[in-house]
């Protein structure tokens, strides 16, 4: 009875109400007739219902009649006003009653988090980001290390991956990380309507876009003040050429809607008024190493957890055959020979696709998550967070851009005095002194191959190092001499 009541709805009050009704008014007629009843005197004649003398024609076809039809016509327009207003409470009704079970799911969820799955052991208390215990074992087996593996924020995960990702996820683990299978497909303990509670309450968790860039924006802040207001002065730019450009073409646009250098549109003037906008490439060699190894979140945002091993329990740049784990994204040296800056960009924006082919030779395995649009936008029946995703289009190509110019950046030499640069790698120098909170740019370089990550979600995230600069860069023996494979 208490559970009844604590799932009372409206709809149901009134039903019960109804039913006690009907209940008394079955109790009070069954007690009058019996008390109205008679003794059996008399012949059949007498008693039999069906030969007892009726009403005749002149009160038939007055009173009675009229009394008939009047109940009649009550019922009708009785019939007639209920029926509208049931139909047009219907919809309403079962809003109402999705909208109930969503919470019935999303409470379900929250209470495998914190207690079934304990989730809130590593992942904090609303999916704010924790740390988790983990053991490193070498290829035999054999203990290595015990670490602390940053696990990342949840509270973004539905606006970088769709939710049949993280489904995936939930479902399978990372291997090699702390995030084991929960689902029974992958061995794990927790239905397939479990794990669809615990994603009903994800979505319960997410941030606001504000929220988000907000993060992102005070963490570049702290590094470079400077480069920061340059940022926001870009963005600004950007969304105003996306205003203008929803004019011109008459249909709704975003900035990642901006034409990139070589797609301008047959419409738009040879002044190119409507190219997406960008900082200047000293500017996106700073800021996107910042961003590849941005720190907050327990990693959430960054590139280096996925794609530089170690990184994910701050020991970025160690020999992977010592390591092992900390790394699922390919190496990030040498991408720009296998990709176009705008097929670059159209990656890191987008993410991989299991099974979709993307740059000239490779299969995605929906494990590199989208940076820059979201995976979840226009999606029927899902939570809308909006069509962008966690990085602006000029975060995005500092991202390009330093990623690109990987194998520019000097390593020291084995007494540990820097190299000398060649004249046209000077402009990377930049991003090398930049004062970054995290795994080091050239251990970014060794380390990574296509793409920015993310491919470690639920699980995986960077733990903070500090940088390298032109004067500290890591020497030789830190750079692995086996990468993990390609992503997909």
């Amino acid at each position: 009875m208490t559970m009844l009541l604590a799932q009372q709805t409206t709809q149901r009050s009134i039903g019960i109400l109804v039913l006690v009704i009907v209940a008394l008014g079955g109790v009070a007629y069954l007690v009058i007739s019996a008390r109205k009843g008679r003794a059996e005197v008399g012949s059949e004649l007498e008693l039999a219902a069906n030969r007892k003398p009726y009403l005749d024609d002149d009160e038939l076809e007055t009173t009675k009649l009229d009394r008939s039809l009047l109940a009649a016509v009550g019922l009708l327009l009785l019939i007639a006003v209920t029926l509208p207003v049931y139909w047009l409470a219907e919809p309403g009704r079962q809003a109402g009653a999705v909208k109930h079970f969503d919470e019935k799911f999303v409470e379900a969820g929250l209470t495998i988090y914190e207690e079934g799955a304990q989730c809130v052991n590593c992942h904090a208390a609303e999916g704010v980001g924790g740390v988790a215990t983990f053991v490193v074992t070498d290829e035999e087996g054999e203990f290595v290390d015990q670490v602390q593996w940053n696990a990342p924020a949840l509270n973004t995960v539905l606006w970088r991956f769709s939710e049949e990702e993280v489904r995936y996820i939930l479902d399978y683990g990372r291997p090699g990380t702390p995030m084991a299978a929960w689902g029974l497909p992958g061995g794990g303990p927790l239905t397939e309507q479990q794990v669809q509670q615990v994603i009903d309450y994800l979505w319960s968790v997410q941030l606001e876009p504000e929220e988000m860039t907000k993060e992102i924006d005070d963490a570049v802040s702290q590094v470079d003040s400077g480069l920061a207001e340059r940022m926001l002065a870009v963005r600004q730019e950007n969304e105003d050429k996306a205003e203008a450009y929803t004019e011109f073409s008459g249909t709704q646009k975003t900035v990642a809607d901006l034409p990139l250098p070589d797609e301008l549109s047959a419409g738009v003037d040879e002044d190119d008024e409507f190219e997406m906008a960008r900082l200047d490439e000293a500017d996106e060699l700073q800021l996107g190493e910042i961003l590849f190894n941005l720190p907050v979140a327990g990693g959430a945002y960054n590139c280096a957890r996925c794609h530089v091993p170690g990184a994910a329990y701050g020991q970025g740049g160690e020999t992977f055959e010592d390591l092992q784990y900390g790394a699922m994204g390919p190496r990030l040296q040498g991408i720009e020979t296998r990709s176009t800056p705008n097929e670059h960009f159209d990656f890191i924006m987008t993410g991989s696709e299991d099974g979709v082919k993307y740059f000239s030779r490779s299969i995605g395995s929906g494990k590199m998550p989208g940076f820059g649009l979201n995976p979840n936008a226009d999606v029927e029946g899902l939570p809308q967070l909006g069509p962008l995703g966690m990085f602006d289009p000029a975060q995005v190509w500092s991202l390009v851009t330093y990623e690109r110019n990987l194998d520019r950046i000097p390593t020291a030499n084995p007494d540990g005095a820097p190299q000398a640069l060649p004249d046209d790698a000077q402009a990377v120098t930049g991003a090398a002194t930049a004062e970054v909170t995290d795994t080091s740019a050239s251990q970014a370089g060794s380390e990574g191959g296509a793409v920015p990550a993310g491919e470690g979600d639920l699980g995986e995230s960077p733990e903070a190092e500090p940088a390298a600069t032109a004067d500290t860069v890591p020497t030789p023996d830190s750079v692995p001499t086996t990468a993990p494979n390609e992503e997909g």
